[in-house]
């Protein structure tokens, strides 16, 4: 029953995994080397060694120099580079937030040059072990060979110099979060641009449909949409997830729902769950949630006494304001389709916009409650929020209840009257947008303290 959810989870752990793209380069290089060797005492590849004489070795002594520098250089710079690596995410584990940690792992550019210099090394040792005496006392040379393994070894110069240009780069926090950032927003503008294409008004009563208990513990993240609305279609049946993206579920909880009864159906049942995806990383690619999660944990570790770096606080909360200004246009329940119908197959339980305000902005009110500067940001970020959702009756009222909470902490927390003013003017600012409710809030925060 569970043989392909294993084989799925193994594939996935498989090629996010750091040694992936390393493994399958070594693969190529390996591959070319025993192609290199097929050819080169081949007669057009003698011809053509006449015209590139002057680049190629003749001596045994000067190429087995030659391979042999090579492939103990390009393992130092392997060795330097995996060690950087391995800085780089201990760095981004204690500065910024150890959940950044896969999206760094998985960065395609680091893993190909790794795989490079791995490939390198394997291609010299090929054509090292190739350098033998013939039976008439001549010894054989794979001098195109020697010419690839230089050519190889000179790119792998290059490539460290880009190495170190890019690792330097990608522990920056400004650079995580400007890619966090990007990354989350294009997930949600593809969200966007899928319910727009396919605009549902009206929503089936969920109440009244099918329970589906979970056969496997662990935290729900994501699902093979195509894969289960291909099976969907062929069973004419419709299906509801009940439970948010990173759930942890535990076994007989029921967290699907299907339009028509299945108990007497294990084997599709069975089929169904086998499309869902189970693991502890958590990736922007399987939803944008974690996008949000990774940028307000980035903001909670600047603000804690060890970084102490307001700034970098004030530059997440900007980028969750942006992020949820472009939640709102996603309808609180997704869905997907099978590219031949018309009606949705597969609905989802979006994250709400009052548990993204709260799961996003409640640990960094808790650990910047007495920071003037900070609160007074969130505050604008609230209001830039409000600007664009003051048409939002639900989005106004979750924002307006968490205001209630934010105004709570700074009354407690802060008693300068200089930060007191700078609220007040956000305040005011809060008030022009929605008046009513921004009395309330100013009414709140200029009340004599119990």
């Amino acid at each position: 029953m569970f043989a392909p959810r294993k084989i799925a989870d193994n594939y996935r752990e498989l090629i996010n995994s750091i040694g992936f793209y390393p493994s399958m380069l070594a693969v190529v290089f390996l591959l070319f080397a025993v192609f290199t060797m097929s050819i080169e005492y081949a007669e057009f590849v003698k011809a053509l060694k006449k015209y590139l004489s002057v680049v190629l070795v003749d001596s045994e002594e000067n190429a087995r120099t030659i391979l042999s520098t090579l492939a103990g250089s390009i393992i130092s710079l392997t060795v330097f580079s995996f060690s950087m690596v391995m800085i780089v995410l201990n760095t981004a584990s204690a500065s910024l937030s150890p959940r950044v940690i896969p999206g760094l792992i998985t960065r395609k550019s680091h893993q190909m040059v790794l795989g490079f210099y791995l490939g390198s090394i394997i291609y010299s040792i090929i054509m090292l072990i190739n350098i033998k005496k013939l039976d008439d006392n001549t010894v054989a040379i794979p001098a195109l060979g020697v010419l690839f393994s230089l050519i190889f070894g000179l790119i792998s110069l290059a490539l460290f110099v880009y190495f170190i240009h890019s690792i330097s780069k990608a522990i920056q926090v400004d650079n995580v979060l400007n890619d966090l950032f990007k990354h989350t927003k294009n997930v949600i503008k593809h969200i966007i641009a899928r319910q727009d294409e396919h605009k549902v008004d009206c929503f089936p009563d969920f109440n009244q449909w099918y329970s589906i208990e979970s056969s496997t513990e662990g935290y729900f993240k994501g699902v093979h949409s195509d894969k289960l609305c291909a099976v969907l279609a062929e069973h004419n049946l419709q299906l509801y997830i009940v439970v948010n993206q990173g759930f942890f579920t535990v076994k007989g909880y029921p967290f699907l729902k299907s339009s028509r009864d299945l108990s007497e159906e294990p084997e599709l049942v069975e089929k169904l769950l086998n499309c869902f995806i189970f693991y502890i990383e958590e990736y922007i690619s399987d939803h944008y949630r974690y996008g949000l999660t990774q940028i307000s944990e980035i903001a909670v570790k600047a603000m804690s006494p060890g970084i102490n770096d307001p700034g970098t606080a004030v530059k997440a909360i900007d980028m969750l304001s942006i992020l949820l200004i472009e939640r709102l246009k996603i309808a609180d329940t997704n869905y997907s389709f099978k590219h031949s119908d018309s009606s949705p197959l597969l609905y989802l339980h979006e994250t709400s916009f009052d548990e993204l305000l709260h799961d996003n902005f409640t640990p960094i009110r808790n650990y910047a409650k007495s920071d003037a500067y900070v609160m007074t940001n969130v505050l604008e970020a609230f209001k830039n929020i409000l600007f664009v959702a003051n048409d939002n009756e639900d989005a106004t009222c979750s924002l307006f209840n968490y205001l209630t909470a934010i105004i709570d902490d700074i009354n407690q927390q802060i008693n300068n009257e200089y930060d007191r003013k700078e609220v007040t003017n956000m305040l005011n600012a809060i008030t022009r947008i929605s008046p009513d409710q921004g009395e309330q809030l100013l009414a709140r925060f200029n009340a004599p303290a119990k």
